[in-house]
């Protein structure tokens, strides 16, 4: 439902006036690492800023009702230009203590954060303060980015545009204390206690947990596992607990050439009965450099959810969809991109919908433009 009139000025200038203070603490940090008067070099500032836009042009052939695509918070609108995700980030980190404040805007943020009840609290990526407690153990408290997945929020990161439907019903974000611990400099341990499976505001009065372990036994090869288990029912419901696996691997094979695959497994009790139902999701991709200017990737996965635990389309056989993408990139600069990709999807049931009829197919083509700095 569309914000009232006053309302929508006041998150505005909420906003405006948030990304006013980050650039004035940018600004003093800058003037930190001037030279003084009598020719000595500060030293360098423990303040840095960054930030991303990433504008994009969809067309999605079952052409949506309303032009918010299904399925997806990655290019949300169909057949129109629009800012895929916007951030303004703060950081400030010192050998003893560390803190990240972010602010984002944009269709990303219109799907992904809608079950949030503030939509002050939309405009929050990340809002985060941490201490070293030892030697490579860091204790973080706040909104963290997720400790799940493959794929990460900003698409510049990522091989291909789009996020592949594991990565879009995982968490992006979670709220809570992570406890990371740097065992060697192959081996990295997290520990998490969180409010619950990307959510910044709780919705029932238990914790859930979450563990990883990264491996980087070569600088080719990186692996990692990660898990989740929480009560995903609300407050006044029987408890329903989930508990969800993942593992990633990456490789490079070559400054040219890089490959990686991701697998999900979730299990959860279902809603309405006692009964437990599991779901599943395999990715693969690969990407290849063509030149300092311009790369190719692909990626095929699958993803199912025939009970519908995590994707609900109403439909008897629930959520049992493969996809495949191609993207084409061309970097004229070495923070800017061009992106094109074409995305096909394949579902057991009819579940792509529109201003046509349900069909079991959909195709998906979308341009970006991205900046990071």
């Amino acid at each position: 439902m569309p914000l009232p009139v006053e309302r929508l000025h006041h998150t505005m200038r909420f906003f405006a006036n948030t990304l006013s203070i980050l650039l004035l603490t940018a600004t003093g940090a800058l003037h930190a690492q001037t030279i003084d008067s009598v020719g000595i070099k500060a030293a360098a500032t423990p303040f840095q800023l960054s930030g991303a836009v990433d504008v994009y042009y969809g067309y999605d052939f079952s052409k949506p009702v309303g032009q918010d695509r299904l399925y997806t918070t990655q290019a949300y609108r169909h057949n129109e230009f629009n800012l895929n995700w916007g951030f303004l980030q703060a950081d400030y980190a010192t050998d003893r203590v560390r803190a990240t404040l972010a602010l984002h805007t944009g269709t990303y943020v219109q799907a992904n954060y809608a079950a949030e009840p503030n939509e002050l609290t939309r405009l929050i990526a990340q809002a985060n303060a941490g201490v070293r407690l030892a030697d490579g153990l860091w204790l973080d408290v706040g909104i963290l980015p997720s400790h799940i997945g493959y794929e990460s929020t900003f698409s510049g990161d990522n091989e291909i545009y789009t996020r592949a439907l594991m990565a879009e019903n995982s968490p992006y974000y979670e709220t809570g204390a992570q406890l990371t611990a740097a065992v060697s400099d192959k081996v990295t341990l997290t520990f998490l206690v969180l409010n619950g499976w990307q959510n910044i505001q709780e919705t029932n009065n238990a914790k859930s947990l979450g563990f990883g372990v990264s491996y980087t036994p070569t600088e080719q090869l990186e692996l990692s596992y990660n898990n989740y288990y929480g009560n995903e029912a609300p407050d006044g419901m029987e408890a329903k607990r989930r508990f969800f696996h993942n593992i990633n691997a990456g490789y490079t094979f070559s400054d040219r050439f890089s490959m990686g695959a991701s697998a999900d497994y979730g299990r959860q009790e279902l809603f309405g009965s006692n009964e437990k139902s599991s779901w599943y999701a395999g990715m693969l991709l690969a990407r290849y450099r063509l030149s300092n200017r311009f790369a190719l990737a692909g990626r095929v996965e699958h993803y199912n959810d025939e009970d519908q635990i995590i994707v609900v389309t109403s439909t008897s056989d629930g959520f049992q969809t493969s996809s495949a993408s191609l993207n084409f990139d061309y970097i004229p600069a070495n923070n800017f991109l061009w992106r094109f990709e074409a995305r096909g999807y394949d579902s057991k049931d009819r579940i792509f919908y529109g201003e046509e009829e349900r069909e079991d197919a959909n195709l998906l083509l979308v341009t970006s433009f991205s900046v990071k700095f």
